[in-house]
């Protein structure tokens, strides 16, 4: 195994502890060994196939992922408002969407609402800095199960022995807490008198899958455990189901006979017509529900990158965008702007195409998503006549990731490009997840697990307390002389 320049380069941005845990790799060739992570490999969710090695960061690299994650949150959060004026039909024309459904998006979404909302940022450690591939603002957010995983990695044999060599401490705060502390506090404020808060999880389907006990009953020791610490006089249950489970009784929510206060659903927003007149007429709270089609929307990269130097925003809001939206146009005929010189879009996406990629602003998943360095000259040539006659695609500045040297094969490791997700709930920083895919294996430029990416966590770790775990121990002669 070799450390070549770049790859310690890398790994320094992250923490000294991720360049150290290269050469523990080095000296100890078992950590290679894919065989080796067995409990790792024991249990599944949602199809995650885990990466066998985690990240090291520093806590200077985690309050990045923090401010990135947070700011843009709060950036995207407020388009509607400050760049619309909540006008439903300039927002339909813009993004390409019937006026009536931007109006049920919009439908009861308060500031309250959208201060508690939940999302995850994708981004991407670049020789440009750290850039926000995409924004997504959904309850049914990918990614979770890695809150189950966290305590196995750090339990596996060989990360245990390189933490113990090195002292280290993790500082991770679990996400599931992290997020009902959140979902709690909201209920609390809201419901002030009430004597318990009882949480419906709502589930497309629920009830088919095997693993879902193991889920519930981790989530509901965590929400009992949050009551019981923070909340001792209060009463509540965590309940799961499909919506078919739920039934409106005189304009409140109920699962059985329990009163529902706090819908966290898993359908991307898509949420019943009824069920949203109870929202809206304050009788449950909800997470996160339509609004997070519009607000998940690719185009509003765009509309950040494009009013950067606006007054719309102040000069800390400006920073923000510059240092973390790459250069990011909706496709449509005109001018634009690429560092100081103009430019006819059509034009400049036709000249660059290494340099860019191009993807419609409502898709999932990776779909859609092309990479003018994988694809002809003709495909991309296409794809600009599409882009302009659906006028609802994007172009976006091409983020090439680091190098991250991650286990790979059965024995062996090699450079992987690297997606951190970053969680935050309401505008509290919540955790970050890695996508990870070989860049032998990336031949379209995407990083997801639709592409074979693996699913690995990060270990948030203190700098300034190195242990050298080769150095002989003193005796107390050696001490004293010393």
């Amino acid at each position: 195994m070799e450390i070549t320049k770049d790859i310690r380069e890398a790994h320094e941005t992250l923490s000294d502890f991720s360049v150290k845990f290269l050469e523990f790799v080095e000296k100890n060739p078992e950590s290679l060994s894919r065989s080796n992570y067995e409990a790792l490999y024991e249990i599944h969710f949602d199809l995650v196939f885990p990466q066998p090695w985690p990240a090291f960061v520093s806590q200077l690299t985690r309050k990045k992922l923090e401010e990135a994650g947070r700011e843009v949150f709060k950036l995207i959060k407020c388009i509607p408002e400050c760049l619309f004026a909540n006008d439903v039909e300039k927002m339909s024309e813009y993004y390409q969407v019937p006026a009536d459904i931007v109006k049920f998006q919009l439908d009861g979404v308060t500031r309250e609402h959208l201060n508690n909302i939940l999302g995850r940022g994708d981004f991407i450690f670049s020789p440009s800095g750290l850039k926000c591939l995409e924004y997504n603002i959904s309850s049914a957010l990918g990614g979770w199960s890695i809150a189950f995983m966290e305590p196995l990695y750090s339990s596996e044999p060989i990360i245990s022995k390189f933490l113990r060599e090195y002292g280290l401490k993790i500082r991770n705060k679990s996400l599931m807490v992290v997020l009902f502390e959140h979902l709690l506090k909201a209920a609390v404020d809201k419901y002030p008198e009430a004597h318990e808060i009882n949480i419906a999880v709502v589930v497309p389907g629920y009830g088919k899958h095997s693993e879902e006990t193991l889920q519930k009953i981790h989530l509901d020791r965590i929400f009992k455990n949050i009551l019981q610490l923070k909340y001792n006089d209060l009463k509540g249950e965590i309940v799961f189901g499909d919506f078919i489970h739920l039934k409106i009784v005189d304009k409140f929510l109920f699962y059985n006979d329990k009163k529902i206060h706090l819908l966290l659903e898993m359908y991307n927003g898509d949420v019943p017509v009824e069920m949203m007149e109870i929202f809206k007429a304050g009788n449950v709270l909800l997470y996160n529900g339509p609004i997070s089609e519009l607000l998940s929307n690719k185009l509003n990269l765009a509309l950040l990158s494009e009013n950067e130097d606006s007054d719309v925003f102040n000069l800390e809001e400006r920073r923000i965008i510059k240092e973390y939206i790459p250069w990011t146009r909706k496709v449509v005929p005109g001018e634009v702007t690429f560092g100081t010189d103009t430019f006819i879009l059509e034009d400049f996406i036709l000249s660059n195409q290494d340099k860019l990629v191009m993807k419609p602003a409502d898709r999932f998943g990776g779909e859609g998503v092309y990479v003018g360095r994988y694809i002809s000259a003709l495909d991309w040539k296409g794809l600009i006549e599409v882009a302009l006659y659906q006028k609802n695609w994007l172009v976006q500045e091409y983020v090439e990731s680091f190098p991250f040297l991650h286990q790979a094969g059965l024995n062996g490791c090699s450079g992987h490009d690297v997606v951190w997700g970053v969680f935050i709930f309401g505008e509290q920083y919540a955790g970050t997840f890695l996508r990870v895919l070989p860049r032998g294996k990336n031949t379209k430029g995407i990083i997801n697990s639709h592409m074979g990416a693996e699913y690995s966590v990060i270990f948030e770790v203190e700098e300034g307390r190195t242990k050298n775990p080769e150095s002989p121990k003193k005796n107390k002669n050696e001490r004293r002389s010393s």
